[in-house]
């Protein structure tokens, strides 16, 4: 744990794999201490996709200050860098000391504890020429006029590697600049004036899994299906939150392509599949302070924010 200066505000970060009861714990956390919650899911972001994402009700949105929870709209672009300039501006603007940033997006976390590296939006007009030139011209073609326009930006990765040829080409069109320069200029450094701690829940992998299985069967009998009729008579099913699991399998049942039955055993089994990529990244965070009790995570948390 760190030590916190007077003048620094306090970040609680709680974390862990998805259907670890983080949401409840912070709202169990929030109770006892002056705080207020900063969602760190890259889905509740998003308005009207609530029963698949397992948005907090509008009860507890409505008795609990959340932020970060339906601020865009479905089609709306909503990245990392934005996460991280809205909850800094949260942390910032806010005359409390005391923050509970409560999700599983590590690299929304990461990016408002350590910053990111640039912020470039994409540019549709420019990546669609880019591509078609590709398509024209090949990949040899376009790395060289890589290598052109920036010889130090090329050096930097493989004269195969399409996804970055095109990004840096994009941004190049779009600046003016090079790359390696834009790098420099955009860096963001790690919050300022903040302690934080990390704290999670160590629960094994099969009750998780049990966890997952409950919930999934949860949001279908809550009317994820009826959800997503709505939102596809809405918008167009190529904006990401329809690619997220829970919408993407309601959408193959919809489509007739599987079963509701096959649907169903589809988001359990990715979310499963989703919680080990989960572990994975946090067995490697050695910040993160482990809790076998909820009650011992929550004392730790409640003696941190008074010390």
């Amino acid at each position: 744990m760190k030590i916190s200066e007077n003048n620094k505000k306090k970040l609680i970060v709680l974390t862990g794999t998805t259907c670890t009861g983080k949401s409840l714990t912070a709202l169990n956390l929030n109770d006892l201490i002056s705080s207020e919650i900063i969602s760190a899911d890259s889905m509740l972001v998003y308005r009207y996709f609530d029963i698949g994402t397992a948005k907090p009700t509008k009860e507890i949105l409505s008795k609990t200050k959340h932020h970060l929870v339906d601020i865009v709209d479905p089609d709306d672009e909503f990245d990392a860098w934005k996460f991280m300039e809205l909850s800094r501006e949260v942390i910032d603007k806010s005359n409390l000391n005391n923050f509970i940033v409560v999700g599983g997006t590590q690299l929304y976390i990461k990016s408002l504890i350590e910053g990111l590296t640039f912020d470039i939006s994409k540019n549709d007009h420019i990546r669609k020429s880019i591509v078609k030139e590709l398509e024209l011209y090949g990949i040899d073609h376009l790395y060289s006029k890589l290598k052109e326009l920036d010889s130090e930006g090329a050096a930097m990765i493989s004269s195969n590697d399409k996804q970055r040829i095109i990004r840096y080409l994009e941004i190049n069109y779009i600046t003016g600049q090079r790359v390696s320069q834009v790098f420099k200029m955009k860096s963001n450094q790690k919050i300022q004036n903040v302690d934080y701690v990390k704290v999670g829940l160590s629960i094994n992998r099969e009750s998780v899994n049990t966890m997952i299985n409950k919930r999934v069967d949860q949001m279908i009998r809550d009317g994820l299906v009826q959800e997503v009729v709505e939102l596809k008579k809405r918008y167009n099913k190529k904006i990401k939150p329809f690619n997220s699991i829970g919408y993407k399998e309601i959408c193959l049942y919809l489509n007739s392509e599987v079963s509701l039955d096959q649907a169903v055993e589809l988001i359990k089994i990715r979310t499963r599949q989703f919680a080990k990529r989960q572990r994975t990244w946090l067995r490697k965070d050695e910040e993160i302070k482990w809790f076998d009790h909820v009650e011992d995570l929550i004392n730790f948390c409640t003696k941190y924010t008074f010390s």
